[in-house]
């Protein structure tokens, strides 16, 4: 049985819905493995008009997957890692079909990144968006630093990066996180509504509107200095406390030395 699930339904609509229920949807290698694939080859099929993102689980997508992460103070390795997620962010990002993301329960890091990448957020009731990274000696990655500052502006977005902040439904709505938040039971119905609505409309339009609004040339720039920072962090000694101390259920002592 794979990872994801697709549904297909009236209208050119298809929801993808994310099950690594053993990595709570973490976002390694396995989970991106079946999804870049999958989004290739929706946003290649004529009949598909609209992607919704979802998950099947409680919580939407953990983020990175931190049981794995010890491998990565190999520099090669940590660029091995950081260009494979990179595909996926940046096929996402510059995607010509419209993307929904729908999840109740946590988008954390990574998992925030993947939802920031779609055109419309909607959230349940339940949900929460967090960007932890530096608590963990990381730099934001997924493209967040960009899709961020598109959505919430700069002076926000500095406080939500390096405070490591997570919000709440509530406050993801006023902040400009979401676009949308519903009860959790309502969450599905809410999101193919607006996917009904974005289906009824001329598909070409859509692309080319998507396109106006990508600044292509400011991802690829964001990606680039991600990819750098984040290798940079991954073979550094506050990375490798962080991870120690998120594990061992403690609070890290970082010492700066990241080189």
């Amino acid at each position: 049985m794979g990872l994801i699930d697709i549904e297909r339904h009236p209208r050119g609509i298809v929801r993808v819905v994310m099950n690594h229920a053993e990595a709570r949807n973490a976002m390694g290698e396995a989970l991106r493995g079946e999804l870049l694939p999958t989004f290739i080859d929706l946003l290649n099929a004529p009949d598909c008009r609209v992607i919704i993102i979802a998950s099947g689980l409680k919580d939407f997508s953990v983020g990175g997957d931190l049981s794995r992460m010890d491998e990565l103070s190999d520099p090669k390795a940590a660029r091995a890692r950081m260009a494979a997620a990179h595909r996926l962010a940046r096929l996402l990002l510059t995607a010509d079909k419209p993307m929904i993301a729908e999840f109740r329960g946590y988008a954390m890091g990574a998992g925030a990144g993947l939802a920031l990448c779609c055109d419309t957020v909607v959230m349940g009731e339940s949900a929460a968006m967090g960007f932890p990274f530096p608590k963990v000696g990381l730099v934001p990655d997924f493209g967040i630093a960009s899709t961020l500052v598109r959505r919430i502006g700069e002076a926000r977005t500095r406080q939500a990066l390096l405070y490591a902040r997570t919000y709440k439904a509530v406050d993801a709505l006023a902040a400009g996180l979401a676009d949308e938040v519903t009860a959790d039971d309502a969450l599905a119905t809410r999101a193919m509504e607006l996917a009904m609505e974005l289906a009824e409309l001329p598909s070409h339009a859509l692309a080319l509107t998507k396109h106006m609004l990508g600044h292509n040339a400011d991802i690829e720039a964001a990606l680039d200095l991600e990819l750098t920072s984040q290798v940079a962090c991954f073979t550094g000694e506050d990375f490798r406390e962080g991870v120690a101390a998120f594990k061992e259920k403690r609070k890290p002592l970082f010492d700066g030395d990241v080189k």
